[in-house]
């Protein structure tokens, strides 16, 4: 296959392709695109994207995918990035790797406030997506619509990182709710527990960092407030509300996704959020709490600490029986558990299956598929887009003391 029609077969299959944040650099170095393998670029290097940089760098080595962009708005950082993956091109603004036409899939691992803009941009460059959670920072579910509403016209995949969407099992349970093995679905309990809030108070690698030619702050802060740069805002942005949601957008969102996956659910007609920063020094709160109304059930709770490890069950409670399983933060003994499945019902006897819990890899695994049967991914986007409603309503609600409500009309929320 020559180089030419190489590019072709990838457009016919529409290739995966990395989406968009900045750098202070571009360095010239092509790849030369020799061989069959899907060109993936990343935008954000940071923490969470060196589990993805893994993963394609295996990939590489089995013939199946390859690094060959990053972008990154600190230059430090983009040139790490670059050696992990073989010298990869590196680009100062996320529109230029983009129009690499050896990227063929797009990684985003940008900070939240910036994966709706970069996935749009990507989708509309004739890019399938993968795309770290939250789909979108709180503030913007108006973007996360549209993030579908183009991939819909423009025929493209969008795969949001929600790790524990990789196990196998959930099409099976969804079907087994369907068929009524524990009644109506009424209501869910779920939650995400540990010690620290080590996972948003990120490291900072150069305490003096200050904007410049290595540090690009003015594309860091993006649609965000203008504000005078600190070392923490840069470099700890989960800790401040203008940048993340804190535990509801960045850990709730993992142990709700496969909840709402097995129950297929719509958009909540009722959202109030709770909770509060009580232990730690942060602007985002150190405990959260959300109820989710859906009409006609079920009623959904998601509860959160950071002061204290104790985990709780995921449970799905219907009128005839119900579904359990350990999250991922679980003792060994509850998670080797897997799923089970309890019926009430007299001669009905409990089902277990296997829980994989959370892997990257095998979400990268599916999408690439995808890329190619052009099916639809393991997380999608119509999906995330409703996972990611009841998760911003209720940090509204929180924020403004008022009920959040689903305007099923208007497509919209509001605040009463």
């Amino acid at each position: 296959m020559t180089k030419s029609t190489r590019r072709q077969f990838i457009k016919s299959t529409a290739g995966i392709t990395a989406a968009a944040m900045a750098a202070p650099y571009i360095i010239a170095q092509e790849s030369n695109g020799a061989n069959d393998r899907i060109g993936v670029g990343f935008v954000g290097t940071g923490g969470r994207c060196k589990a993805h940089l893994d993963v394609i760098n295996k990939f590489k080595e089995q013939g199946i995918a390859e690094p060959v962009a990053v972008c990154d708005v600190y230059r430090p950082r983009l040139v790490t990035a670059s050696r992990t993956t073989g010298n990869s091109k590196m680009y100062d603004k996320h529109e230029d790797l983009l129009q690499d036409k050896n990227v063929d899939v797009v990684c985003i691992a940008s900070p939240d406030h910036h994966h709706a803009h970069h996935t749009i941009d990507a989708i509309n460059a004739g890019k399938d997506v993968y795309c770290e959670k939250p789909l979108t920072h709180w503030a913007q579910f108006e973007l996360a619509k549209k993030i579908e509403q183009v991939a819909k016209e423009k025929g493209k995949l969008v795969q949001v990182g929600t790790q524990n969407m990789a196990d196998d099992s959930y099409p099976k349970i969804r079907k087994l709710i369907q068929d009524g093995i524990i009644g109506k679905p009424v209501q869910v309990e779920c939650g995400y527990f540990r010690r620290g809030d080590w996972g948003e108070r990120m490291s900072i690698p150069d305490p003096n960092a200050k904007p410049g030619p290595n540090l690009n702050w003015e594309r860091f802060l993006g649609d965000a407030p203008k504000i005078d740069f600190t070392v923490s805002r840069f470099f700890q942005w989960r800790l401040y509300w203008d940048y993340s949601g804190g535990p509801a957008t960045d850990l709730l969102v993992h142990t709700y996704t496969p909840v709402f996956c097995v129950l297929g659910l719509d958009f909540p007609i009722r959202v109030l959020g709770g909770g509060g920063t009580f232990q730690y020094n942060r602007e985002v709160p150190d405990q959260c709490n959300i109820i989710a109304d859906y009409k006609d059930g079920p009623s959904v709770v998601m509860t959160n600490s950071l002061s204290n490890h104790v985990s709780k069950e995921t449970i799905i409670r219907g009128t005839d029986g119900l579904i359990k399983w350990a999250p991922k933060d679980g003792s060994k003994a509850e998670y080797d558990k897997g799923i089970r499945i309890v019926p009430f019902a007299k001669g009905k006897e409990e089902i277990k299956i296997p829980w994989a819990g959370s892997d990257t890899e095998k979400l990268w695994t599916n999408l690439l598929e995808c890329v190619k049967t052009r099916q639809e991914t393991r997380s999608p986007i119509s999906m995330a887009v409703r996972v990611q409603a009841p998760l911003s309503m209720g940090i509204l609600s929180h924020r403004e003391n008022k009920v959040a409500m689903f305007d099923f009309e208007k497509q919209t929320i509001q605040m009463n």
